[in-house]
């Protein structure tokens, strides 16, 4: 006869071996489709269909008006920058934004995620990624509905409808919900009341810096200089047009704005406002890593 078989005693106490922890690109990821699906619990996104009808039935109404002085080219381009542009993107962008994250830290969801064995600047990183694509999208649904909600009126566009202008604008406000985007979880690692510090950086630093003429090195700190000059780029406007989409610009030269708004070279547009977001995401994803968050009573 054979003893016992000391083999599966032995197995008994044994722990399983621990799975390895998830690399950087698939924590990031799965942080981006974690983030997805949680949007769907947000009832400001759940309206975002009625409210896409509402706005393109005023703005029907509104190209329907005869328009003595200005046309569907012009009138599009004013209500996308100044309605889409400088209202609608940055600010649900930024609500969007500082709720992934700072959401999650204020009723301590983040607790269980630092817990478990994953690295926190691919979570923080993956965040950002899930609100500028879903920025992104409200960007160009609400570009699309104001485009075919104003080509309806034949006689606004007696030089006929110009499509580019829906993919001008509908690329430039992707860049702005990127960077929007970077601005709200940046607000949302640092700060208590990320939300306070967004309308500020909206209303106080952008729109003032839109409206008042102020030094090149102040609009550098924004976002909308940048956009500015890429949808000057695009869709290159008269002056009249210039002066309606940014008051505050005078003397600044159209030809060399244009010649560089799309360019790789280190000071254009493009390149200003890549670094602009990497700026902000290096700095939110170092308090995001470095941080011991507790929770936050709710005001």
């Amino acid at each position: 006869m054979t003893g016992p078989d000391k083999s599966n005693d032995a197995s008994i106490g044994r722990e399983p071996p621990a799975r390895p922890a998830p690399s950087a690109v698939m924590t990031l990821l799965e942080s981006a489709r974690q983030t997805l699906l949680m949007l769907r619990y947000r009832r400001m996104l759940w309206y975002l269909p009625i409210a896409l009808a509402v706005f393109g039935a005023l703005t029907f109404v509104l190209a329907g008006r005869p328009q003595s002085r200005i046309d569907g080219h012009d009138l599009f381009c004013i209500v996308a920058w100044w309605g889409l542009g400088t209202v609608v993107v940055p600010w649900i962008t930024l609500f969007l934004g500082v709720q992934a994250v700072h959401g999650e830290i204020e009723d301590r969801t983040s607790q269980y995620l630092f817990l478990r064995p994953v690295r926190r600047v691919p979570l923080f990183l993956g965040k950002w990624v899930a609100i500028t694509g879903a920025a992104s999208v409200i960007a160009w649904s609400s570009t699309a509905v104001l485009y075919v909600a104003m080509s309806a009126p034949e006689g606004l566009w007696p030089d006929g409808r110009q499509p580019y202008l829906l993919w001008s604008f509908g690329l430039v406000l992707s860049f702005a919900a990127m960077a929007y985007a970077a601005v709200a979880v940046f607000f949302a690692a640092m700060f208590r009341r990320p939300l306070a510090w967004a309308a500020f950086f909206v209303v106080g630093l952008q729109m003032l810096t839109a409206n008042l003429p102020v030094s090149a090195g102040l609009r550098q700190l924004t976002i909308t200089d940048h956009l500015r000059r890429m949808v000057l780029d695009m869709v290159e406007p008269d002056r009249r047009l210039a002066k309606n989409l940014w008051p505050a610009e005078r003397r600044e030269s159209r030809g060399e704005v244009l010649e560089s708004a799309f360019g790789l070279e280190l000071g254009s547009p493009l390149v200003s406002l890549l670094i602009f977001v990497a700026v902000c995401l290096l700095l939110g994803s170092y308090r995001y890593a470095a941080t011991e968050y507790e929770s936050r009573v709710r005001d």
